[in-house]
Parts: structure tokens; sequence; C-alpha cells
């Protein structure tokens, strides 16, 4: 009886070896989509606070003459330059402030998030990419 089933926990581990991968690499871009929509939202709203303390209770004027500024911190998270953005291929032109009635800046970042190991479903052409938005809204100080 033990002669037959000498080598069955090798083929046990070859069924579910590519199963437990699968799932494996599952959870690495699950981890991957929720740490970039957090680096994104919280990299939209540090760029709506800036905007915010750059109002100087003028309104909108100042902000919008500092957008790039504002952009700039989006992006890569300070206003020096030379430095390496938050989140790959997240550009300045993926950031929009603007600003509505002297009172409200709106800050809104868009992003598409592009599995590592692979970009389309196998033998489809169906994409796996996500497009990730995120918005901050911040009342300008009166």
């Amino acid at each position: 009886m033990k002669n037959k089933q000498k080598g069955l926990a090798a083929v046990e581990l070859i069924i579910g070896l590519p199963v437990l991968m699968l799932f494996l690499v599952a959870v690495i871009e699950i981890a991957r989509i929720y740490v970039e929509m957090n680096t994104l939202n919280k990299a939209v709203r540090v760029g709506a606070r800036y905007a915010m303390s750059v109002s100087e209770m003028s309104g909108c004027g100042p902000v919008m003459n500092e957008q790039g500024d504002i952009k700039q911190l989006v992006v890569y998270g300070t206003l020096e330059a030379g430095a390496a953005a938050r989140i790959d291929s997240l550009t300045t032109n993926d950031v929009t402030v603007s600003c509505e009635n002297n009172q409200f800046v709106t800050v809104t970042a868009s992003h598409t998030f592009v599995p590592l190991f692979r970009d389309t479903l196998p033998n489809s052409e169906l994409s796996l990419a996500l497009p990730m938005n995120a918005t901050t809204v911040m009342r300008l100080d009166p």
C-alpha cells in the first residue's frame, strides 16, 4: 500500500502550485492598487492644502497664479526640481486645479494603474489597466 502513494505529494504540489501562485500575484496586485490609490489621495489633499495656504485670504487669484507649484507638489511631493514622481507615470498634465466663487479650490488627479505582471488578459484584448481619480475640495480662508 505504501508503494502506491510514493509520488502522490509531488503530484499534489504540481497541481496546487499554479493556483497558489495565481493567488499570490493577485494579492500583490491588489495591494499595489490600494497603495497607489492612497498615495494619489494623499497627494491631492496636500496639493489642495497648499493651494489653500497660498490664497492668503485673497480668493482665487493667487491660487490660479500658483497652479504650476500646486501640480508640482501633487506629483513630486516637493517644490524642488529633480525629485522623482510619487507614482510612476503620473505627470503634472494629469493634475487639474480649479477655483470656484473665490471660496473653494478643487485639486483633481487622474492616473491609470497598470499591473506589473500582465496588462491584458491572456488570449484577449481586455485590458487590466484601472483608471484612478482623486479629488479634494477645500474652502479658502475668508
